[in-house]
């Protein structure tokens, strides 16, 4: 395997090289390492030098310091940013995220000491050389999820990296080491000290994982879904997710199914969204998908039900319900939205503006929204025509002076 034949390290050759020709060590380290061994795509590389964040303003001309305190300067090269950061050692992680104090080192070995798992404890140079302390080229080969040196220590650094198991388990179809497990099982609890926000980015690819069974199940065999927002108690749905038969589940979809098992309110299930830091559009989506789904496992496909529901959201539900066997394809579901009537109020022939000058009312009130529904829910009925003289003459008959 060699780093010419990968595009994006070929592209960042020349920054190692320049770090390389000025006298220091750098090396392409972490993900991208090990997803290149994996045959899988890399999204990003990662540059690590012996050089410290102001020797490296000095070898390049462009430089942006994104993280200098520890040790990081985005050298742009080609109208590209790359992360060079400074190998390092740190110490103290009072909030289990953080470190307290961070030490620029020269040694190599030293920086990949205070990685995660042996996996991502790996570099590689310009000369191909591939460099493993702790042996994750063997635990790629078994397919463990191992961590770097004591696994209480490296949680105890940082709690999200319990999670990050989990979701690797999930992506990479890995097992997990017995010692790694056991120190999750022990230091769960450590999680909630973390931000939510990270903690959802983290469920959210563990969710959409190829792996989803395994990682849910490792999950809740731990006790790490205690630590999160809302999840404590509710270990048989989140098995319940697992078992699912979707094969590729989205996150809006995990939440249909999660806050539908709970039989939740709408309050309710904003409550939870918003406790998992949720956008208020994912709020809106999880809400409407939800009701959607519930009408749907009673009913077919009708305008009322595909006017409510964005069609994108109305696919994932569909999607939910031909997988346990209420639906048979997506055909009644296009069917339906391609003849829709209208899509939103602003397809009605017919405005507020119209309405006034109709029914020759002085000022807007509350009759125009009562016209502008009455005449929304005919349109869907198919019981009157989307036409702007139709809705005129239906709208001074029913609604005029004389009524």
């Amino acid at each position: 395997m060699s780093i010419q034949k990968e595009p994006l390290f070929l592209e960042a050759l020349p920054v190692m090289q320049q770090l390389v020709d000025a006298g220091y060590e750098a090396y392409f380290v972490g993900g991208s390492v090990r997803d290149m061994l994996l045959h899988k795509p890399i999204s990003d590389v990662d540059i690590a030098t012996s050089a410290t964040p102001q020797e490296v303003k000095e070898i390049f001309s462009h430089t942006v310091d994104v993280g200098i305190e520890h040790g990081t300067v985005m050298v742009i090269h080609h109208k590209e940013g790359y992360e060079v950061t400074t190998f390092r050692t740190e110490e103290g992680y009072e909030d289990f995220r953080h470190p307290d104090k961070v030490t620029f080192v020269r040694l190599l070995e030293e920086d990949l000491k205070r990685r995660d798992f042996t996996i991502n404890a790996l570099a590689i140079g310009i000369d191909d050389q591939l460099i493993d302390f702790f042996d994750g080229i063997g635990d790629l080969e078994r397919q463990c999820i191992r961590c770097v040196g004591d696994a209480k220590e490296r949680f105890n650094e940082d709690a999200l990296r319990m999670f990050r198991a989990v979701r690797f388990v999930g992506q990479l179809g890995f097992q997990i080491e017995e010692e790694t497990k056991n120190a999750i099982s022990l230091l769960k609890m450590n999680l909630s000290k973390v931000a939510v926000e990270r903690m959802k980015v983290e469920f959210e690819k563990m969710i959409q994982s190829s792996y989803r069974k395994d990682a849910l199940t490792l999950f809740v065999e731990t006790g790490l879904y205690q630590a999160c927002p809302l999840f404590d108690g509710k270990e048989n749905i989140l098995l319940k997710l697992a078992e699912f038969p979707l094969k590729e589940m989205s996150v809006l979809q995990a939440w249909i199914l999660f806050v539908d098992e709970l039989n939740l309110s709408d309050k309710e299930v904003t409550h939870l969204l918003k406790s998992w830091k949720s956008s208020n559009e994912q709020i809106r989506d999880v809400l409407v998908g939800y009701k959607t789904y519930r009408a749907r496992k009673k009913e077919e496909w009708n305008f009322f039900l595909a006017y409510a529901c964005p069609y994108e959201v109305g696919c994932e539900v569909e999607q939910l319900l031909i997988a346990r066997g209420n639906s048979t394809s997506m055909e009644g579901l296009e069917a339906t939205y391609q003849s829709l009537p209208i899509c939103s109020m602003n397809d009605i022939q017919l405005n507020g503006h119209d309405i006034i000058r109709i029914l020759k009312l002085d000022k807007k009130g509350p009759i125009i929204g009562q016209v502008l529904k009455t005449v929304e829910k005919m349109i869907l009925e198919q019981s009157i025509q989307n036409d702007a003289e139709i809705l005129e003459l239906y709208v001074l008959t029913h609604f005029g002076s004389g009524k």
